[in-house]
């Protein structure tokens, strides 16, 4: 067609597809044929991709949601035996997302960024879309690494009751408290033109996957946390009523059952 060109070349038993069109991508296989269409629409190779994680809500719910929401052909894992399985993950680590033809990917923000890769609309449909997902996906993660630190005990003492408290924007960021990232969030819902729920045009992005997977471990640990930030609390309350959020909330979808607390604070 006029909007791609595809070559085939055969060299030392390799077949080399060559697609030029701006959703396909190139790829070299030995021994076999693959046929690459929309991104969007289509299914990991005819098979369905398989996702390992525990069943807590900490760093697998994000990518479950973002799988949930994308269309992808995918079915859910609990690890039945993790001393056994610990030893053939790539970063000796959950989650994975196995995929035919691709591989095993490791690292929770790579595999959302992969789910983005395939399926445009999760990335973002437009470039402001794609920064806005980037950012939030970054700003969820910082959130999380905080929760982590006060979980471990790295934080204790006055400064882990600061975090819940403590407004001061002015400090240094790795000391940021609650309320300073949510008030940056609230801030950046109104820069981005946030309405109805959605920092994007779809709403459902792997950065609002990855930041409501953050803010349900809040409201978990607090469930008035929101209460001061009128479009978080828009942006929570609709995505939590999506259907494919409700699977995964419920464990009615393809996960094998619904993903406990993990961060509890007394």
């Amino acid at each position: 067609s006029a909007s791609s060109t595809v070559a085939t070349i055969a060299s030392l038993g390799c077949l080399v597809v060559f697609g030029l069109s701006r959703q396909r991508s190139a790829t070299s296989l030995c021994g076999k044929f693959a046929a690459f269409s929309n991104p969007s629409r289509r299914d990991v190779s005819q098979h369905a991709a398989k996702f390992t994680y525990f069943s807590l809500w900490a760093k697998g719910p994000s990518v479950a949601l973002a799988l949930e929401h994308s269309g992808m052909d995918w079915e859910g894992a609990f690890p039945e035996d993790w001393k056994s399985m610990k030893a053939t993950t790539p970063f000796l680590e959950l989650p994975i997302l196995e995929v035919p033809d691709v591989g095993t990917i490791g690292h929770e923000l790579a595999i959302l960024n992969y789910i983005g890769k395939e399926y445009p609309e999760m990335a973002g449909s437009s470039s402001k879309d794609f920064i806005i997902s980037q950012q939030l996906m970054n700003q969820a993660e910082d959130i999380y690494q905080k929760l982590s630190k006060l979980k471990t005990g790295l934080i204790t003492g006055e400064d882990a009751d600061a975090f819940w408290t403590d407004e001061n924007e002015s400090t240094h960021n790795r000391n940021f408290g609650v309320k300073v990232f949510l008030k940056l969030l609230e801030a950046f819902y109104t820069k981005c033109g946030g309405k109805a729920g959605s920092f994007t045009s779809s709403g459902k992005t792997v950065g609002e996957c990855k930041l409501f997977s953050s803010l349900h471990i809040l409201k978990l640990i607090k469930d008035d946390i929101l209460a001061e930030y009128p479009g978080l609390t828009a942006f929570y309350d609709r995505f939590a009523a999506e259907g494919a959020t409700q699977a995964v909330l419920k464990g009615t979808g393809r996960m094998p059952g619904e993903f406990g607390q993990y961060f509890k604070f007394c």
